[in-house]
């Protein structure tokens, strides 16, 4: 049987082999990631955030800030709203885990206590503006310095 999924002639835009491809397109999708590092979420009906993948809580998502307890989460991309109901955070384990997760886990059980929900929609955050609003002389100014100014000594 032929799994025809995997053979369409339709390019797909945000997946490119190396070879072949444009050093513009290249640097369109290099762009294109690092301004995605730049957004984290503002926690509102907690139906756009996904609770693991998405940042809204800290500098990262808390997939990599608790990733021996994400890496056995059955349900990876549940959103804050279908993870967390206001008393059960909802997500199940492909096995049990030792005591020092389960510190872990008790730290995420307190992070979901602190969720409030809104009826505005979740909204993105940019985090290299102290506005919270892009722009691209902020998202410059991380990829060339990575977000420290120069300080340029002065002619003697």
């Amino acid at each position: 049987m032929v799994d025809y999924k995997y053979k369409t002639n339709a390019p797909n835009l945000f997946c490119y082999p190396d070879r072949g491809t444009s050093p513009f397109w290249k640097g369109v999708l290099w762009a294109r990631q690092a301004a995605q590092m730049g957004y984290a979420w503002n926690v509102g009906d907690g139906n756009k955030i996904r609770f693991w993948e998405d940042i809204w809580f800290g500098n990262s998502s808390l997939a990599i800030q608790f990733w021996p307890l994400y890496v056995l989460v059955n349900e990876k991309g549940k959103t804050i709203h279908e993870a967390w109901d206001g008393v059960t955070l909802r997500f199940s384990f492909r096995r049990s885990f030792p005591p020092a997760l389960m510190d872990a886990w008790l730290e995420i059980v307190q992070i979901a206590e602190s969720i409030v929900f809104t009826d505005e929609p979740d909204a993105p955050i940019w985090s290299f503006n102290s506005k919270g609003i892009y722009s691209v002389q902020s998202l410059y100014a991380v990829v060339n310095f990575c977000g420290i100014k120069p300080i340029y000594p002065s002619a003697v």
